[in-house]
């Protein structure tokens, strides 16, 4: 194998382990703003109480109540109710 060729084989991993990571860190769960609300990944429809940003569905007051991915064919948790394609608590 050249060296050119061996360059080329390492810096196309290098962008699979990059671009592999990037994907891996996006949270399914609620991450926090700045000032306190939460925000969602977007999978599908934004639950009550959130609004869509981008690829984000972001809580549109702090206490607005957590809401989380809904797994298909997975029935909400106790204590929380189907809200568009999330689960989302009761207050």
């Amino acid at each position: 194998m050249t060296k050119a060729c061996l360059r080329c084989v390492i810096a196309a991993l290098s962008l699979i382990i990059i671009s592999a990571s990037a994907a891996l860190a996006e949270s399914p769960y609620p991450t926090p703003t700045r000032d306190g609300r939460e925000r969602l990944q977007r999978h599908g429809a934004c639950p009550t109480g959130y609004v869509g940003l981008g690829d984000k569905c972001e809580a549109l007051h702090n206490d607005t109540p957590r809401a989380y991915p809904y797994i298909p064919g997975a029935a909400c948790p106790s204590g929380t109710f189907r809200s568009g394609d999330y689960c989302k608590a009761f207050r």
